[in-house]
Formats: structure tokens, C-alpha cells, sequence
């Protein structure tokens, strides 16, 4: 449920944005948006390969143990990422707000589409 709460709040800044409500650029919001969706995609996936873990764990069975150290690998890789998507995030938005104003090509925010 709290998913959808952020989701109806990102899009309702985006609007904003669109509608000239406190927004610089609407592609700026657009772009973070759907980053913003692609770190919920990895964070979804990272709840999976937990509860996966966790299953595993609690059935005690030597061959979903040994399933874990990839599992958990894998979780560990997404963390990484999820990181590294936060901090091309906070560097899209500083980009296309102060980019922007200062006359500067905000270069961050297009960096991020690919």
C-alpha cells in the first residue's frame, strides 16, 4: 500500500511540473519518475530474493541453503545499485534545477535516460 502513496505523489509532482506548479523542466520530472521506478523495480525484486532467503533458511534443507550464497549475492549486487541509482538521481535533480537556472546545460538529468 505505501507503494502506491509514492506513486500517487511523484505523479502528482510531476503534474505539478507539467502545470507549472514549482517545476522547472516537465522532461526533469519525467526522467526522474521513471527512475524513480526502475530503483522500486530493484527494490521489489530485492524483497523477493528476501522473503526467497528467508524460506529457504526456515526450511533447513541443505540444498536451499547452498541456494542462499546466490541469493544473497544477488541481493547484495542490488543494494549496490540501488545506491548508485540514488546518488544519479540526486545528481539528475541538482543538475536540472541549478543546471538550469545557472544557464548551465544540466547534463546529469540527460545522462540517466539511457
Amino acid at each position: 500500500m505505501k507503494r502506491n502513496g509514492e506513486t500517487k505523489r511523484r505523479r502528482n509532482v510531476a503534474e505539478e511540473a507539467e502545470q507549472g506548479g514549482g517545476g522547472e523542466d516537465p522532461a526533469m520530472w519525467e526522467n526522474l519518475d521513471r527512475n524513480f521506478r526502475q530503483v522500486q523495480s530493484v527494490l521489489d525484486r530485492n524483497r523477493s530474493l528476501i522473503q526467497q532467503v528467508n524460506d529457504n533458511h526456515q526450511s533447513r534443507m541443505a540444498d536451499n541453503m547452498s541456494k542462499n550464497v546466490a541469493l544473497i549475492q544477488e541481493l547484495n549486487g542490488n543494494i549496490s545499485k540501488v545506491v548508485n541509482m540514488y546518488s544519479d538521481l540526486n545528481t539528475s535533480f541538482s543538475s536540472g534545477f541549478h543546471g538550469g537556472k545557472n544557464g548551465h546545460d544540466g547534463g546529469g538529468a540527460a545522462g540517466t535516460r539511457a
